[in-house]
């Protein structure tokens, strides 16, 4: 059998093309005191930068020193890393490496990597050797290698080892690709297959380790292990929470909270296990189950801001608003410079159609990156909103320009093309949409609402469906679910779909609207004024609303009302036909004949071929022989009759007499 390629590649000695990156070196107070400490940091530096040139094509480029102010009651290097995370040093540059001389920190680890966001903090030492072993190692680390069960190897628990082993020496030439963009998974797509089958192979040795056997052994108690294996044991845990993060990009959840669950026994309590756990849940509908380990986290570690921000994204999922909206307020609080945060703040507000502010903090994000991709999509929906869909077309296309496989921008470019009647062309955005990720439930429900414009219930019904599948907690999807069984005129059904909708959270004025209407074709007068009157209540100037209003009031002979509400339609929408006929019939109701009569004829001029306009050619008629005008009234009663209406028939042989006597 040949050697995979990651072992070919070995022998190839050179890079065609260096990739530099930009390093900060922050450090703090007590390493100050420290003689000659950032000389012999800067000197070792340039021998890791030398050794990771000549084996995977990269250089390192450090842009000076900063000042670090480290928390004097930190007692681990893991609350250092929080702590940086919380500021803008490493803002502009690719990766920061903070070395502390701090005393008085716990020395299970000397160096610490958070993987996603390229922070190494590391504790000083002036034994050049061991410095230069711990930068190795931990930047290996940022390109995402592993702790491996091998005491020769660089990326050993203990660091050990002279030089990177195989395994990982594939995984940093995967992953000298990444990028450093503080938002997304940092590896691209094409690499995640060769990624998983080389963490899989760790995982393996991982697990036929001797000591680590016992964990996953079936037990009545704990597994004897010594301090050292336990040490161990916590270590190696890191190969199942990067397979975990694969898994989760791949929208594999399932298989994601197994690599959790794994990482759990070997390292109980992992912070980053238990985040990466209740992502999963969260993201595979178990919203309830995630909100507890985040608030688990948070109660022993308040200062946890990522942990913070994705139980903002839990409540937003769950439709609690104002809750979301406080936690990302804290979370740019803590973190000003959190672009996501910023983001999904905007998100919330567009959620409540506060345009001004979601637009304020979509270009924050920008503001702070201008290749935050998903930002533009967002700014794209609130120009939508807007009614400006050149600037919204504008900010889509530079959200696809920037990621191509963004399905948020084919959704939204989708409902660009809807709302201009381009039905066909949104359609194939949605589909692009789905393509990209079939269980989109955002390009499904896109999909039902096109249906639902061209009348196909039946199919618009089997996309609303599968998005709601696919996102339990979709509210909007249930209120489109409720519009198909209006078109097929279900009103029970449609009913308990919108209702659902509303109490998920969708609080939207067409949702009342449209339960109106269920109302009242279930003629429940009451229930259907009270869902006008909300509707109403949320957008003062929907014409929809006071019609349905109107009705409901002059069902329950209420006339007066019922033709103030009215008016108000008829005013706010002087050309809707039915609104016009509906304040006319009631001002017939009250007898004030001459206001009828206009409305009539204004409908009539309105859609002089409407197939229902016989029974106004019926009222014109009463009304000009109420006139004395017996030849209009002729002339009108001439066409209800041709038109198929019944007409009184005495008031028929009245009408001749009087068009006999004159």
């Amino acid at each position: 059998m040949s050697d995979p390629w990651w072992q070919r590649n070995q022998a190839i000695s050179g890079w065609a093309e260096i990739r530099e990156i930009n390093v900060r070196l922050a450090a703090d107070e007590e390493l100050e005191e420290k003689y000659f400490s950032r000389e012999r940091v800067e000197t070792l530096l340039r021998e890791v930068s030398r050794e990771f040139e000549k084996l995977f094509g990269l250089r390192f480029r450090w842009q000076g020193w900063t000042a670090w102010e480290s928390p004097d009651e930190a007692r681990s290097l893991e609350e250092l890393a929080e702590d940086l995370d919380r500021t803008e040093i490493k803002r502009g540059a690719d990766i920061l490496i903070a070395v502390t001389g701090q005393p008085g920190l716990e020395l299970e680890y000397t160096g610490f990597s958070m993987f996603r966001v390229g922070t190494v903090v590391i504790i000083y030492t002036p034994d050049r050797y061991k410095l230069k072993k711990l930068l190795l190692h931990e930047l290996g680390h940022v390109f995402g290698a592993v702790h491996v069960p091998s005491a020769v190897s660089i990326m050993s628990c203990g660091g050990e080892g002279q030089t990177f082993d195989r395994e990982n020496q594939a995984l940093i030439q995967l992953g000298r690709q990444r990028h450093f963009r503080p938002f997304g998974f940092p590896f691209p797509k094409d690499t995640w297959s060769e990624l998983e089958k080389i963490y899989l192979g760790i995982r393996q040795r991982i697990l036929e380790d001797k000591e680590i056997k016992k964990l996953f052994e079936p037990q009545t108690s704990a597994p004897r292990l010594t301090a050292a294996a336990r040490k161990r044991a916590v270590c190696l845990a890191d190969c199942s929470l990067m397979l975990a993060q694969l898994h989760l990009e791949k929208g594999d959840y399932r298989r994601a909270i197994e690599f959790c669950q794994e990482a759990l026994v070997m390292s109980p309590g992992s912070l980053e296990g238990l985040n990466l756990q209740a992502i999963a849940w969260r993201r595979s509908g178990q919203i309830d189950r995630a909100i507890e380990i985040y608030q688990d986290i948070l109660k022993e570690n308040p200062q946890q801001v990522r942990v913070l921000y994705n139980l903002g994204i839990a409540y937003g999922r769950q439709n609690r608003l104002t809750e979301a909206e406080e936690i990302y307020l804290k979370v740019i609080g803590a973190r000003p410079d959190f672009i996501e945060a910023h983001n999904n703040l905007g998100e919330i507000y567009l959620r409540q159609e506060r345009l001004k502010e979601a637009e304020k903090e979509f270009q924050k994000a920008v503001e702070l990156h201008d290749e935050f991709a998903l930002a533009y999509a967002n700014l794209a929906e609130v120009y939508l909103k807007k009614n400006d869909p050149a600037r919204a077309r504008e900010y889509v296309d530079r959200a696809l320009e920037l990621d191509p496989g963004m399905t948020a921008a084919y959704n939204m470019k989708g409902n660009i093309l809807r709302q201009s009647g381009k039905l066909e062309e949104a359609i194939k955005n949605y589909q692009k949409a789905l393509e990209l990720n079939p269980r989109n439930e955002k390009a499904l429900y896109n999909l039902g609402l096109v249906a639902t414009d061209l009348k196909r219930p039946a199919e618009a019904r089997e996309y609303f469906l599968k998005a709601i599948e696919a996102d339990p907690m979709l509210d909007e999807a249930y209120a489109g679910l409720g519009l198909s069984y209006l078109q097929e005129k279900n009103w029970d059904e449609a009913i308990r779909h919108l209702r659902r909708a509303g109490e998920l959270g969708y609080h939207s004025p067409v949702l009342n609207v449209n339960l109106s209407y269920a109302y009242l074709n279930k003629k429940d007068w009451p229930a259907a004024e009270a869902q006008a009157r909300q509707a109403i209540q949320q957008q003062p100037d929907l014409a929809t609303a006071y019609n349905n209003l109107g009705i409901a009031l002059a069902q329950q002979n209420r006339l007066e009302e019922a033709r103030e509400a009215l008016a108000r339609a008829v005013e706010l929408s002087p050309l809707d036909r039915e609104q016009v006929l509906n304040l006319a019939a009631v001002e017939f109701a009250l007898g004030h004949e001459e206001q009828a009569l206009g409305l009539f004829l204004k409908v009539l001029a309105l859609d002089p071929n409407n197939p229902g306009n016989g029974p106004i050619y019926n009222n014109l008629a009463v009304l000009y022989y109420r006139r004395g005008q017996y030849e209009k009234s002729w002339d009108f009663c001439l066409k209800a009759l041709q038109s198929g209406v019944r007409v009184d028939p005495d008031f028929v042989e009245e009408l001749r007499k009087k068009i006999k006597k004159y």
